[in-house]
């Protein structure tokens, strides 16, 4: 808003200061209070406070001051715009000239100098329009500004209307925010643009138009160009076209706050990071076969130091131990916990738990033992779907910009990544092996730990990542763990679910099938509730320990026999069950004979014995009196028997059995 001050606000209405002084104090005009140039306090009058003949009056001078009233000549010549004649004759403002800014002003001030100057020009021609293009060179020349003969002719025209929202230069966001599309077009529109199958913009604009015919026909016709919905789609916030375009996890990675996790807290080995990477370059397995191997990796979080890389055709639960075990055994100690994401490859209910997975349906039995449980490390898992809760990332990135891209098959992590060669080296079968890989694997290992520390801490600065790494552990600042090859075996066996001890006594599932687990004395101990642990690297044996106590129980060979192909089976297979079967048979019939050893009385004399134990003492009750049933109810009517005597039943029966055969 621009203002006057008292003495201009007096000379445009023709009287004294003082008399607009008192109208100001009197509330009879509206002005503000500012501090002059000298430091006093002075009334200010806003333009539009000001009534409308003394508004025209300002405005008709701001006019002459900046060139606005058109001269016209007494005869014009006959080249004179026809456009310009015609527009004198219907002149129509459109904005007061007190509505524009400072700046816009002074732009209309430099068109109008510049309009003069162009009109000026053309004098001096015969035919005018030769002159036009030669005067938007000399602009260009001398001022910089780039125009044409066409945008002379509008500002001019524009001139002569005094139009002056026609002479200010539009460009630049003068209408950022408006726009000629409806705003039902522009939500059917936005409703196909918005779509995770991020469709093209003259697509989801050919199915608004289609869509509008059919049931909106009144605003087909102010439908604009595809042009205008491809700039208005500027309007649209980034965050709400990455949702709808690309999901929420996109997102959320990308204009969501997240928390930078701060190390200065972390000790070395107090959190190891463990992720896994498909290596972007072809390779041929040791079965020779073409393949993309993986690399599960462990990180220490405080120095970035990457303590362990094991490579693997399929990352799972066995490569994480291994690679755990490896770190160990290289002599980076145990760590006090570790970071693992919620891959089923990190949370099996052996190595550390089910984490964020415990609740599943299928997992409704806890494993007694956990591999991270017995070295005292604990888990802490992220959250799902959390890209940025993984620094390990990093490392990843630089493995594929430093060494993947240095072996000759990469392939790159998308299609559009790949070398037009590596089709014709996975073809040609030019590629390097798994063996090969895993002699310079730590080599590249250790040129990565070698590089500058590059994190957020000053104090290592120009320090490598093994130098931060050494630093803290020979300064004694650390509890530093670790135990020697025979124990950790002992400690890092898998462990199975609780199973009972069936037929073929106890089993592990391993590559696909299973393995089954006995002794000779199996037998005895069927249906026990217990679970069994075992060594990956050695499946000749297993142990055993009992569910509730964890006690360990009996140690159990391998019974390969019990696993013998549907059709061909090996002689000696057969006769190696058959010999543990009589075996087990004769066990089970020694222990039975001890059982059976003493020479006990019959079985029938027993029971008999039984009977008459329990019927010591046994009398049927005689009653004083009773009513007799007869056959004729007559005659039994109101009879009644007392002192009645009953047959002594011994008797009978001892006279019955000497009658017996006579």
């Amino acid at each position: 808003m621009e203002y006057l001050s008292v003495k201009e606000v007096a000379e445009l209405k023709g009287c004294s200061e003082r008399y607009i002084q008192n109208c100001i104090s009197k509330g009879k005009l509206e002005a503000i209070e500012k501090l002059n140039a000298k430091g006093k306090i002075k009334f200010y009058v806003p333009i539009s406070a000001l009534p409308d003949d003394i508004r025209a009056k300002y405005n008709k001078q701001k006019q002459r001051e900046l060139g606005l009233q058109p001269e016209l000549k007494e005869h014009p010549p006959e080249t004179a715009l026809k456009q310009c004649s015609n527009a004198v004759k219907t002149h129509v403002p459109q904005k007061r000239l007190d509505e524009f800014t400072e700046a816009e002003r002074e732009q209309i001030a430099m068109w109008c100098d510049l309009l003069k100057e162009w009109q000026a020009a053309r004098a001096k021609f015969k035919c005018k329009t030769e002159a036009d293009p030669l005067f938007c060179a000399k602009v260009k020349l001398e001022r910089g500004i780039d125009i044409s003969p066409d945008i002379l002719y509008r500002k001019y025209r524009a001139y002569c209307e005094n139009d002056y929202s026609g002479i200010v230069d539009k460009r630049g966001g003068w209408n950022r925010g408006k726009s000629c599309i409806d705003d039902t077009v522009w939500s059917i529109f936005t409703s196909y643009y918005l779509n995770t199958r991020q469709l093209k913009v003259e697509n989801c604009y050919n199915k608004t138009v289609a869509v509008c015919r059919e049931y909106y026909p009144e605003l087909v016709c102010g439908i604009p160009s595809s042009r205008t919905f491809r700039r208005h789609i500027d309007t649209i916030p980034d965050a709400v076209i990455e949702y709808g375009r690309k999901g929420k996890k996109a997102f959320m990675d990308k204009y969501l706050e997240y928390a930078e996790r701060d190390v200065r807290n972390l000790k070395v080995n107090d959190i190891w990071i463990a992720d896994n990477h498909t290596l972007d370059f072809f390779m041929i397995s040791d079965d020779g076969e073409v393949h993309r191997p993986s690399i599960t990796t462990f990180m220490d979080a405080k120095s970035g130091v990457i303590v362990a890389a094991v490579l693997c055709d399929h990352p799972n639960s066995d490569t994480t131990r291994l690679a755990l075990r490896s770190a160990i055994l290289q002599g980076f100690g145990i760590p006090m916990g570790v970071y693992f994401d919620n891959g089923s490859e990190f949370l099996a209910g052996d190595l550390a738990g089910r984490g964020h997975r415990k609740k599943s349906d299928w997992q409704k039995v806890e494993i007694p033992v956990q591999i991270l449980s017995l070295l005292g490390i604990e888990m802490i898992n992220a959250l799902p779907r959390n890209a940025r809760a993984k620094p390990i990332e990093r490392f990843f990135y630089t493995f594929k910009e430093h060494y993947s891209k240095s072996v000759e098959s990469y392939c790159g992590g998308k299609p559009d990544e790949r070398p037009e060669e590596c089709s014709r080296l996975v073809k040609e079968r030019k590629l390097i092996t798994d063996e090969e890989l895993r002699e310079i694997l730590p080599v590249f290992i250790k040129g990565h730990n070698s590089e500058l520390y590059g994190g957020k801490e000053k104090r290592y600065k120009n320090m490598k990542h093994i130098d931060v790494w050494n630093e803290a552990v020979r300064s004694g600042d650390i509890e530093f763990r670790t135990t020697d090859a025979a124990n950790l075996t002992l400690l890092m066996r898998r462990t199975t679910r609780v199973q009972k001890i069936k037929r073929n006594g106890v089993f592990i599932e391993w590559a696909g099938r299973k393995i089954w687990y006995k002794d000779e004395n199996t037998v005895f101990h069927a249906n026990e509730e217990v679970y069994v642990r075992f060594d990956p690297a050695d499946l000749r044996e297993v142990q055993v320990y009992e569910k509730d106590t964890d006690r360990f129980l009996y140690t159990y060979s391998c019974a390969d026999y019990l696993s013998v192909p549907f059709v061909g089976a090996e002689k000696e297979d057969i006769q190696a069950l058959m010999r543990n079967q009589r075996q087990a048979r004769k066990a089970v019939k020694r222990s039975l004979d001890d059982y059976q050893k003493f020479d006990a009385v019959s079985l029938l004399k027993a029971e008999l014995l039984r009977a008459e134990q329990n019927s010591a003492g046994y009398e049927i009750a005689k009653p004083d009196s009773f009513t007799p049933v007869i056959a004729n109810e007559l005659e039994a009517s109101g009879m009644k028997i007392t002192n009645v005597k009953f047959a002594d039943l011994k008797r009978l029966n001892d006279v019955q059995e000497k009658s017996k055969g006579a």
